[in-house]
């Protein structure tokens, strides 16, 4: 089949989305709930105009002779509206927030200057005692889950895109409650047990769904000058760094950065190394500190990993566990400070 985009000719498959043309041509279209096998058609930030209709692009299938258009002042209106109304919950929360900066909500609607709050009461429209129940209404419905060793949740920050639902293969995300007071969460809210593999933290656009640590204890160690930090990077680990902070530092040099950020010493792991990864890690401490004459008890091992299963594993051999996002997190916080931001 053939069809148009942006006046343009493109060929496409059988059962396409306009999305997924767009994708693989690198049409740029914007969207929140998509993933690559996954498109739900909720937050309806990924419309585009077809015989003056708009229309989701991630779960229409596209037909024969469809001219479509990707830009325009109709789409760039609808895709603000719709976009206002997800962020009309997390207005103001960007500066406390664990993904401040590395949020997908938060640089669509930096990108689309959602400035002007339509949806948001007004201070001065509100009496004493809607303000009140509004506040009770909105805190009613907000779950929060820190009881598992690897993955917080917040509902606050939630957007119900339905990525979590998706992704996860063990089906642990669903819907619970009705109508106004959906939540996305556990059975019955239960916390969250299951094989910990990430990957609903990792396709979460805000911060409803984060990686679990105490943040301002990995801080306090790493500017602890009596403390030796070790960072042992797992491998293939160094492009998924780069991939979170790349809107963060400018610097490209990874050594520096963890050098910057209180690490003294970097163990690079290789492909080899999956096998014995335990091992390896398990001798650090005490090869290190025979080798360098440091007491073991004032080192601390950083295994930056994808695996956060592994935050579920933690011994003497090993105090932290963080992910690409929380080192991303913590050049983030870095920069911060160096720019004078915010003080830890």
């Amino acid at each position: 089949m053939q069809i148009k985009i942006n006046n343009k000719k493109y060929k496409t498959e059988n059962e396409e989305t306009i999305f997924g043309v767009c994708a693989r041509n690198k049409i740029k279209i914007p969207g929140l709930c998509g993933m690559k096998d996954f498109h739900e058609g909720v937050c309806r930030i990924c419309v585009v105009e077809c015989g003056g209709r708009l229309m989701t692009s991630c779960n229409t299938e596209i037909r024969e002779g469809m001219e479509i258009i990707t830009e325009s002042e109709n789409i760039s209106r609808a895709r603000r509206i719709n976009l206002e109304l997800l962020w009309a919950d997390h207005a103001g929360k960007c500066a406390t927030c664990k993904k401040n900066q590395l949020c997908e909500l938060q640089k669509l609607a930096e990108e689309y200057k959602i400035e002007n709050f339509h949806f948001v009461p007004r201070k001065g429209e509100m009496t004493s005692r809607e303000e009140l129940d509004l506040v009770r209404d909105n805190w009613s419905r907000v779950v929060t889950e820190n009881e598992n060793p690897c993955v917080s949740r917040n509902s606050e920050f939630c957007v119900e895109c339905r990525r979590c639902v998706n992704i996860c293969p063990e089906k642990k995300f669903g819907f619970n409650y009705r109508a106004g007071d959906v939540v996305v969460g556990t059975p019955y809210e239960k916390v969250l047990d299951c094989g910990f593999c990430g990957e609903c933290v990792r396709v979460c656009p805000t911060a409803a769904l984060t990686d679990q640590n105490d943040f301002f204890k990995i801080i306090k160690d790493l500017d602890d000058l009596r403390k030796f930090s070790i960072a042992i990077l797992d491998w293939e680990i160094s492009e998924k760094i780069f991939d979170q902070i790349k809107n963060i530092t400018a610097e490209k040099d990874l050594k520096k950065i963890l050098f910057d950020l209180g690490f003294e010493k970097i163990i690079n792991l290789e492909e080899k190394d999956k096998d014995r990864e335990d091992e390896i890690i398990k001798n650090i401490k005490t090869d290190y500190a025979q080798k360098e004459k440091i007491n073991p008890k004032n080192i601390k091992t950083f295994f930056i990993s994808s695996k956060i299963h592994k935050k579920a594993e933690k011994n003497e051999h090993l105090d932290y566990i963080l992910s690409e996002r929380e080192a991303a997190r913590l050049v983030r916080d870095k920069e911060k400070m160096i720019e004078g931001k915010i003080k830890i």
